[in-house]
């Protein structure tokens, strides 16, 4: 999970003068420390806005070649 942190932290630096690729970082990062310490109801609902921030990256950019969800 550090790992995934660390990796979104340097891509918000990276994204910080993009105020939508931000957005989209900020939304993973917030699922991510969200998930740090979710019951299982927590899960579902990070689950459902997982899927829908796939779903929006989809319409936004097109259909992953391969999807690899972690």
């Amino acid at each position: 999970m550090d790992e995934a942190v660390a990796y979104f932290l340097d891509l918000r630096l990276r994204v910080r003068r993009q105020p939508e690729a931000r957005a989209i970082v900020d939304r993973c990062l917030e699922i991510l420390a969200r998930a740090a310490d979710a019951d299982a109801a927590t899960l579902l609902v990070l689950d459902r806005q997982l899927e829908a921030l796939r779903a929006d990256l989809e319409r936004r950019f097109g259909a992953p070649k391969a999807l690899l969800r972690h």
